[in-house]
């Protein structure tokens, strides 16, 4: 028979083979070969530079941890109360020596991790950098590389200026002055160069987040928060909202495309073209159903920007080149498949009810309401967005897919 004094009740050993199981499960999350948001895989020299500060912070608590518990176990295993005695044990209060060692020890090695904190902290946060000659329009320019980020439930705009910013006001994220450039949710920035961002929001607080190549940086209404990213090899990096922005928050995705400066020119010499005019019955008529439909939140340049989109959250994604990105709606959905043909299914979903595809505000005009349109209109205005810019490389569709 079991001594009741060893006897563990069948349910706290449940409970403690439950919580091991789930602490093992845990530890396996991190664990994850494809993790595209995985802040401990650097690939750029901004992230190198917090990965090189943490690495060592990380090390230094691990061996911390050992030294605490391991000598807590210790102690609690040699020193244990078998019953036998009720001598008090020995006190270490008023140990001059033991008190200073565990006071400066402490001390020093956190006044270390603040000193290099801030060294780093200073680095990633420096606004110096180089600028680029780019020609915009067959005019070649210096342009000192700033990127206007503008947070929106749900989504992400990407603004490109490039005169420079000094001239250009982004007090009112509502009402930007207009820009060379103006893409949604993928962010295209040559390799090699320090790109400054301009990161506010039009609604509430987000925050910008591409793990592989720097921290995050919050998204303030109306306030401009600088920030910068660099990429080293051309690839695509993924993001994600971090601040809680409401519904679709989890839904609120980005992704940046790096590419060689010869490749990031050709993408200026396209995006700054404005749309052409359909060809085809179906685009045509999908052009008028646009222009009744749609033009009052988005815009396309060369049909729409004169007069400009007014909603009441004050934008949608300009789908100028809708089809050079890979995808839409917040970087949730894909716009192409794995063969590169365009994944009619999703989009045309997406046309005929948008808030069953990614719930949103839609009565208050934040997220894409659904539009009534019938299904040869959904035909149509798909034929027209297809029109809208040309496709993106395969190696960019394919490093773009997205995992729902």
């Amino acid at each position: 028979m079991i001594p009741k004094s060893q006897f563990v009740p069948r349910g706290r050993r449940s409970g403690r083979f439950a919580a091991l199981v789930l602490g093992g499960l845990a530890v396996l999350t991190g664990c994850a070969s494809d993790a595209p948001l995985d802040t401990l895989e650097p690939q750029g020299p901004i992230a190198q530079t917090i990965d090189e500060l943490s690495d060592p912070v990380f090390l230094v608590a691990g061996i911390v941890f050992v030294i605490i518990f391991g000598a807590t176990a210790v102690i609690w295993w040699k020193f244990r109360d078998d019953h036998s005695t009720d001598e008090f044990p020995d006190q270490v209060h008023g140990h001059f020596r033991a008190e200073i060692g565990w006071t400066i020890g402490p001390t020093v090695l956190m006044a270390l991790i603040a000193v290099f904190t801030l060294l780093t902290h200073f680095d990633i946060n420096s606004e110096d950098r180089e600028d680029i000659v780019v020609s915009v329009g067959g005019e070649r320019t210096s342009w000192d590389p700033e990127v206007v980020v503008v947070g929106q439930q749900w989504w992400w705009e990407f603004r490109y200026y490039f005169d420079g910013l000094d001239d250009v006001d982004l007090s009112d994220p509502k009402h930007l002055p207009p820009a060379d450039i103006v893409t949604a949710n993928q962010l295209v920035i040559p390799t090699g160069s320090e790109i400054g961002l301009q990161v506010t929001s039009r609604d509430v607080i987000h925050s910008f987040w591409i793990p592989a190549l720097n921290g995050k940086r919050d998204a303030v209404p109306y306030r401009v928060s600088p920030w910068k990213i660099e990429a080293v090899t051309p690839g695509v990096y993924f993001g994600q909202c971090t601040e809680f922005c409401g519904l679709s928050h989890s839904r609120m995705r980005m992704q940046t495309v790096a590419m060689e400066p010869v490749d990031f020119q050709a993408w200026i010499d396209e995006q700054v073209q404005p749309a052409s005019d359909p060809a085809g019955a179906a685009a045509q008529r999908g052009q008028v159903v646009f222009e009744g439909q749609c033009t009052r939140c988005h815009v396309v340049n060369g049909i729409n920007d004169d007069a400009g989109a007014d909603l009441v959250a004050n934008a949608a994604p300009n789908l100028t080149h809708f089809m050079s990105r890979t995808t839409y709606a917040g970087g949730i959905f894909d716009l192409y498949e794995a063969d590169g043909s365009l994944s009619r299914p999703q989009l045309e979903a997406w046309l005929r009810n948008a808030p069953a595809e990614k719930p949103a505000y839609a009565e208050g005009r934040r997220g894409m309401p659904a539009m009534g349109l019938s299904e040869s209109q959904i035909d149509d205005v798909v034929a027209y967005l297809t029109t809208l810019g040309s496709s993106p490389s395969m190696e960019v569709i394919a490093a773009t897919e997205v995992d729902r």
